[in-house]
């Protein structure tokens, strides 16, 4: 089955709900519940809980299959992916180089799972192996 597109806040906001331990069926229970309060225990949403779950609402099929079938962003700034990569993959020690970051260091799944959700505008480009960690750095696309 095809990833879902989503929009970053969608994504960062499905990512802060399973840091907190929820799996995909918790995730999808409490949006059918469609109760807010439910939601504040995991702080504040991007923008808020509300839109997510109106987006759920919305456009139900595309969040359940984002949820149980992974996603790609549609797009990413620089600020974006390195909330992403501390949010998702717990990385926040790395190097800002402008036009990319470097220092990255990822297990084979997580580079796997970063591969298939980053927008096309980044492109990963893997330095090394050392002891079953990918050290990459991830590099802005040049426009055509």
């Amino acid at each position: 089955m095809e990833k879902a597109k989503l929009a970053l806040n969608h994504a960062i906001m499905i990512e802060i709900i399973r840091k907190h331990g929820l799996s995909n069926e918790g995730i999808l229970g409490l949006l059918e519940e469609g109760k807010i309060e439910n939601f504040y225990q995991f702080g504040e949403g991007i923008p808020d809980w509300q839109t997510f779950i109106q987006f759920y609402e919305n456009q139900k099929d595309r969040l359940v299959r984002a949820i149980t079938h992974g996603y790609q962003i549609t797009f990413l700034t620089k600020g974006a992916l390195k909330s992403l990569l501390g949010i998702k993959f717990g990385v926040e020690n790395f190097e800002d180089c402008g036009t990319y970051l470097d220092g990255i260091i990822l297990s084979k799944t997580q580079l796997f799972e970063l591969q298939g959700l980053i927008s096309i505008n980044w492109k990963i480009i893997e330095k090394e192996v050392v002891d079953e960690e990918h050290h990459i750095k991830i590099e802005l696309t040049k426009p055509v």
